[in-house]
């Protein structure tokens, strides 16, 4: 989730929660409480740290990503390029996670 409500022209208007949260609306805001990652300099967006934690399990083969552009494309590789997100990150994620986001 890049943690706004705003979607791409081509993306699909309105959406269903696709986390947790009861509205698209509130998943967005759970996302932004993530926005530590960015600020804290583990990774460049949320965009980024949510393809990059995918890629942290080693067991995992497969990350999908949505994209409405080659643009968007483009980034989602650059972020996986990045590999997995350091250990800070993952120490900040279960700090986050610890305080019930």
């Amino acid at each position: 989730m890049s943690g706004v409500e705003a979607r791409h022209p081509l993306g699909i208007p309105s959406v269903d929660p696709i986390a947790s949260g009861p509205s698209y609306a509130a998943d967005v805001e759970r996302a932004r409480r993530l926005e530590v990652l960015v600020r804290e300099g583990h990774a460049g967006s949320l965009v980024e740290a949510g393809i990059r934690f995918a890629l942290t399990n080693e067991g995992m083969t497969t990350v999908l990503v949505g994209y409405s552009t080659f643009e968007h494309l483009e980034y989602a590789a650059a972020a996986a390029e990045k590999g997995p997100l350091p250990r800070a990150a993952l120490d900040r994620l279960a700090a986050l996670w610890q305080e019930k986001m």
